[in-house]
């Protein structure tokens, strides 16, 4: 287990994040990208945090740009270098790709010298593509970066390479992609016709990250990263379980009362595991489930699935006698069908439900979306929906619907998504289905996961 005092914090907001943690101490970071991606200025960023808020002294080594430069590009991020060079917390070094291969590997020279002036802890070298060009190195350019990387690390140092990436390069193609530690690309791209920066943590090698892009952003004070899934602002305090305590993590405790979650699932995907855990717990709780529109079929494999779980058949009848347990359906619009149900009764029946359970009890609803859409049409269901959700909004129940996507068009969908307040999306791809949260009352958008059936309780099994 990493301990904190392990890992060394970049200074960049949201980029710790991505990295779960910042970077491991005495590592070696290849930072990559084309030119005005901000290599530079993240690389600067890194230094002065350490300089001004960990007590890490750094180096600043370049073979472009003059001090003066550098001095005057941190100054628009109000980075007073200047001032962290006369307190011996930074030095700027100015030289060439072949002295600082001689200084590092004989242990001696300008640089040796300055990491044990000012007791350095961090550097970054900009950049390491002059390896590639320059006559002293050329012909043993994998040599010499092996050797930069070897000494840095000789030295304690945790090290920030930066290596230009022309537009038709690709990583993994150059030495250094493999004998660096960790591995950082930004990038550009265009959206809405405007260019957006972006980053990405390829590798990081003996800790996790997080394998999706972030946006950077640069603003006056510096660089920061937006990243592109969020975990929960807060958790809640009351909140119906789903039976699955990787998917209660990931919504941040559950699904709060008095909301809609909308679950959208792929036709592949046996969705009745995820129903029955969400009765099981209903049940467990002393809380009253009602299932609309489920058909005789649906019945039945609910009722294999809750055995499976260890609701026994005795259990099963005394809550359907008793009321905790109704399952509603076929629906109808209107009228009168054996068997069936209209509108107005399934209202009736949630209102009532509502008025009956006693101070201990929720009610919570679950919508076989697919078949009403079939039996009620888009405009029906969208009526019946909306009836469903004024009731629990205002008793402080929990409404969950699952539907097969494809069975609406997107027009349509994107009203029944306006009205939740989570959307969870389960599909396959390839061999393997896959689910992401998207949205929450609590801010929450994971990454994808990949989630598989399994032969135990809770039959669903959510990986990282």
């Amino acid at each position: 287990m990493l301990t904190e005092l392990q890992r060394v914090h970049t200074g960049i907001d949201g980029l710790d994040e991505l990295l779960c943690g910042g970077f491991l101490m005495g590592d070696t970071m290849l930072l990559a990208g084309a030119p005005g991606t901000g290599k530079t200025s993240l690389g600067l960023q890194f230094l002065f945090a350490g300089a001004t808020q960990h007590e890490e002294p750094g180096l600043f080594i370049t073979f472009e740009e003059f001090p003066e430069r550098i001095y005057r590009d941190a100054g628009n991020f109000g980075w007073d270098l200047p001032k962290l060079e006369r307190e011996n917390k930074l030095k700027i070094i100015f030289t060439s790709p072949d002295l600082v291969q001689q200084d590092l590997l004989h242990e001696q020279g300008i640089i040796a010298e300055m990491i044990h002036e000012i007791g350095a802890r961090r550097v970054v070298v900009d950049s390491i593509s002059l390896f590639e060009s320059h006559p002293a190195v050329h012909g043993n350019r994998r040599e010499a970066i092996y050797g930069l990387i070897n000494a840095l690390k000789r030295e304690g140092l945790t090290s920030v390479l930066i290596r230009e990436l022309p537009a038709n390069d690709e990583m993994g193609s150059s030495a250094e992609d493999f004998v660096a530690d960790g591995v950082i690309v930004l990038s550009q791209k265009r959206v809405e016709g405007q260019r957006v920066r972006f980053i990405e943590v390829m590798k990081s090698r003996g800790t996790p990250h997080m394998p999706y892009p972030g946006m950077l952003i640069i603003e006056e004070n510096g660089l920061s990263v937006l990243p592109a899934h969020r975990q929960a602002f807060y958790r809640f305090e009351e909140a119906m379980s789903t039976g699955i305590s990787k998917l209660d993590d990931l919504l941040g405790g559950g699904i709060p009362y008095g909301s809609f979650y909308l679950f959208e699932v792929g036709s592949d995907f046996h969705q009745q595991p995820l129903e029955a855990n969400f009765l099981k717990e209903g049940l467990e709780a002393g809380d009253v489930w009602m299932q609309i529109g489920a058909s005789n079929t649906m019945r039945r494999e609910l009722c294999t699935q809750l055995t499976g779980l260890g609701i026994s058949q005795e259990m099963l009848e005394e809550a359907s006698n008793s009321g905790r347990i109704q399952i509603l359906g076929p629906v109808i619009p209107q009228g009168e069908e054996p068997g069936a149900m209209n509108i107005d009764d399934v209202i009736n029946a949630l209102e009532k439900a509502h008025l009956n359970i006693d101070e201990t009890q929720r009610v919570r609803v679950g919508l076989e979306l697919s078949p009403l859409v079939i039996s009620l049409g888009m405009d029906n269901l969208l009526n019946l929906l909306s009836r469903i959700l004024s009731i629990s909004q205002n008793y402080g129940s929990v409404v969950s619907g699952i539907i097969q996507t494809g069975l609406m068009r997107e027009q349509a969908m994107a009203q029944v998504r306006s009205l939740a307040d989570g959307i969870v999306r389960i599909w396959m791809h390839g061999d393997f289905n896959y689910l992401q949260v998207i949205k929450t009352v609590n801010s929450v958008r994971t990454r994808v996961q990949a989630i598989m059936e399994t032969p135990e309780p809770p039959y669903l099994k959510i990986l990282t």
